[in-house]
């Protein structure tokens, strides 16, 4: 599967371990960049963490290497590449790539055009030395703190948004620098903390409702603090997303549910009204779709043409989507450890499909030692 493939003729020393730097290393090399991930001899604890099955596609199209940089020998191994190399990616803590000297200031001296990519959990700062994780950070943003049930403890989201956007920003971050470089022919440092991104986010979606009213977000659930009904409801057979966003979307709403009664009662007439009485509303609403199959319910509300209605999928639900298959995001890869596994694949597409190239699984520790110390430093 090919994509674009800019990238190609860019090589990526990557010294990173867990979520977030080996993804933007992964989304680097989709687009055709030769990006070698350097881990230690015992590998990457990301590739036996339990119940992990992440490490083939988050290290795609990756040539790896096992290198030891205790040794002096092995570091000699980084600053070689280093120096044949466009781009240098680490998020290990600053003491450690400080012991091993290959903080910017040193590496730059090596290959002045080098872009150097730093992954921290907190920046350069009173807390740069902590380490973080992104369910850490989701709690010292604020991130989690607003996530759950009112009458239940602060939740984490499962997924790891913070890590993957890290990613993400760091990708394209790499991109700009890449430009930049060829109008200037300098190399440059890039660093991107996941406490910055957690309150960035955070920021443009909460923070300025505490500026502005000084009330403190609260945990809602599903819901959505402005707008009632808009959140999750029970159905007969699981959960459906759905709400009205506005006063016509309102009343085909109760008229799907066989709430007509509601549209002009005082206590639902405006939203204004509806949010003052979330919870008796809620109730309402719910024993109404409890009586409705799910796909029948979101079929029904779908039709007015004025509700967003989707099903809360599960993993198997949302594998068998139909939508999901047409659009060819999702890929199988042959794992060596764990066989057939799903990956997707980048989420841009042009007309005639995604951008990204997915050429080879996830490299086995060490696989490609000989040959990148062979062919690209020219050891024998």
């Amino acid at each position: 599967m090919r994509g674009f493939d800019v990238l190609k003729g860019i090589r990526v020393v990557e010294l990173t371990s867990w979520i977030s730097g080996s993804y933007a290393g992964a989304m680097l090399a989709s687009l055709g960049a030769d990006v070698i991930k350097v881990e230690p001899p015992q590998g990457d604890s990301w590739r036996d963490a339990t119940g992990m099955y992440s490490f083939s596609a988050l290290n795609r199209n990756k040539r790896g290497i096992v290198i030891d940089l205790s040794k002096d020998e092995g570091r000699r191994v980084i600053y070689d590449l280093v120096a044949k190399s466009d781009v240098f990616l680490e998020n290990m803590a600053p003491d450690t790539i400080a012991k091993f000297g290959m903080t910017y200031e040193d590496l730059r001296k090596l290959n002045p055009r080098i872009i150097y990519g730093s992954i921290k959990g907190f920046g350069r700062g009173p807390y740069e030395n902590y380490t973080a994780t992104d369910p850490a950070i989701q709690a010292i943003s604020g991130s989690m703190e607003v996530t759950g049930h009112p009458d239940r403890p602060p939740a984490r989201t499962l997924v790891s948004y913070i890590d993957d956007s890290a990613a993400l920003y760091m990708a394209f971050a790499v991109l700009v620098a890449l430009r930049r470089r060829d109008q200037t022919g300098e190399g440059t440092f890039l660093e991107l903390a996941l406490f910055d991104v957690a309150s960035e986010f955070i920021t443009n979606n909460l923070l300025n409702y505490y500026v502005v009213t000084g009330d403190l977000p609260r945990r809602l659930g599903s819901s959505y603090p402005s707008l009632v009904p808009y959140r999750v409801y029970r159905t007969k057979d699981g959960y459906v997303y759905t709400g009205a966003r506005n006063e016509k979307a309102w009343r085909a709403f109760c008229r799907v549910l066989g709430l007509d009664g509601l549209i002009d009662d005082p206590r639902f007439r405006t939203n204004a009204d509806r949010v003052k009485h979330r919870e008796e509303l809620d109730a309402i609403v719910e024993d109404s779709t409890a009586k409705f199959e799910t796909e029948d319910l979101v079929n029904r509300l779908r039709g007015t043409g004025e509700i967003i209605a989707v099903p809360v999928n599960t993993m198997d639900k949302l594998l068998a989507d139909p939508h999901l298959g047409q659009r060819g995001l999702i890929v199988d890869i042959q794992d060596p450890k764990y066989g057939n596994l799903k990956m997707a694949r980048m989420s841009i597409r042009s007309w005639d499909g995604y951008v990204d190239s997915v050429r080879s699984r996830a490299p086995a520790l060490g696989e490609h030692t000989v040959e990148v110390l062979r062919d690209v430093l020219g050891y024998d």
